[in-house]
């Protein structure tokens, strides 16, 4: 008796993770992998989902196809040539996390037409045609995430100079709806911050924070925060004499609107000389805060929810995100059916 319930518990067993496998396969896509692909060693992003935009299975297929590409690359013909392969070739994975779920993210529009404007002369010179299966037609523009371009991903070190001081959340202006190369121009500032001071600290809390949310459902509403992530402090640098930054490793991403957060090193941003929310090193927390577009960063500021880890939370924040999500994209289609009229000038 005893060995049939063996036999039995172990065919049940094997056929709870025969289903197992196929839910993962049918709800999440395949999963996420290392990318293999030597052009694409320089990313700012490491993990990639079979198969990518071009069908292709595997990467050892992307990689025999993308190889074609190795000369025009080294003509340096355009700055986002190899950032806009790779997306075709080697997708960035989500991990079913954000507003993409298990979709594959596509490059921008601008990408593809700024790598084209730059490299298609260079193929003319050859009779090559651009390829119609690299067309920029069919490419979404830039419109909070809904495609990647270096732009959209957390830039996971500041640059040696910084110009602006402007730290709060921010809409992107820079999105593109023609056929014709984006403007480089960039907004002018007339503050140019203060050369970097690069002095580490050993802590960082500010004496009093105004604020100590907890993970509540009004506070989550209210504040519409753009993302959330559980990490573990590292350290705390003070950047400027008015910027600060603290460094974290993002161990699991719960939420992001505009940037792609990878897993790993991460900076997030606070103005002053101190952090609030309070941080201990070494510990793991819930963060949920907002993003500087613009500046591609994350912001730690003092109205954001910082508590310490417990997985329990996440299940209920992921509830509460897709209702905000839904209200919110009600919220654009009423503004974006329903215009407000300009106002007469008195």
């Amino acid at each position: 008796m005893s060995s049939s319930a063996s036999y039995v518990s172990r065919v049940v067993c094997y056929l709870v993770g025969l289903s197992l496998v196929a839910v993962v396969l049918t709800e999440g896509g395949s999963m996420c992998e290392p990318i293999r692909l030597p052009m694409c060693s320089s990313l700012p992003y490491n993990k990639t989902r079979m198969p990518n935009l071009l069908d292709h299975s595997t990467q050892e297929n992307a990689l025999l196809a993308i190889e074609q590409f190795e000369e025009l690359v080294g003509t340096n013909c355009s700055d986002v040539l190899v950032f806009f392969l790779c997306a075709m070739y080697a997708p960035i994975c989500t991990y079913n996390f954000g507003p993409f779920g298990s979709e594959t993210i596509p490059p921008c529009k601008s990408v593809c037409l700024q790598a084209k404007a730059g490299c298609e002369p260079v193929m003319n010179r050859y009779n090559i045609p651009w390829p119609k299966y690299l067309a920029c037609r069919d490419l979404p523009v830039y419109d909070q995430g809904v495609c990647i371009s270096p732009a959209a991903i957390v830039d996971t070190m500041p640059d040696e100079g910084m110009e602006g001081d402007d730290l709060s959340p921010t809409e992107d202006n820079n999105s593109q709806s023609g056929d014709t190369l984006p403007s480089d121009t960039q907004p002018s500032s007339s503050y140019t911050e203060p050369p970097p001071l690069w002095l580490p600290r050993e802590t960082a809390n500010c004496g009093e924070c105004p604020y100590n949310y907890a993970v509540d459902r009004d506070i989550f509403f209210e504040k519409e925060y753009e993302y959330i992530i559980r990490a573990r402090v590292d350290s705390f640098m003070q950047y400027t004499s008015r910027l600060m930054f603290t460094t974290v490793i993002v161990q699991e991403v719960i939420k992001f609107s505009g940037l792609i957060i990878p897993e790993g090193e991460v900076q997030l941003f606070s103005r002053g000389t101190c952090v609030c929310p309070l941080l201990t090193a070494g510990r793991d927390y819930l963060v949920l805060c907002y993003e500087d577009l613009n500046a591609g960063r994350l912001l730690l500021e003092p109205d954001c929810t910082v508590v310490p880890w417990n997985s329990k939370k996440i299940k209920r924040l992921r509830k509460w995100d897709n209702i905000l999500r839904r209200e919110q994209r009600r919220r654009y289609e009423r503004k974006r059916r329903n215009p407000r009229p300009n106002r007469r000038r008195v």
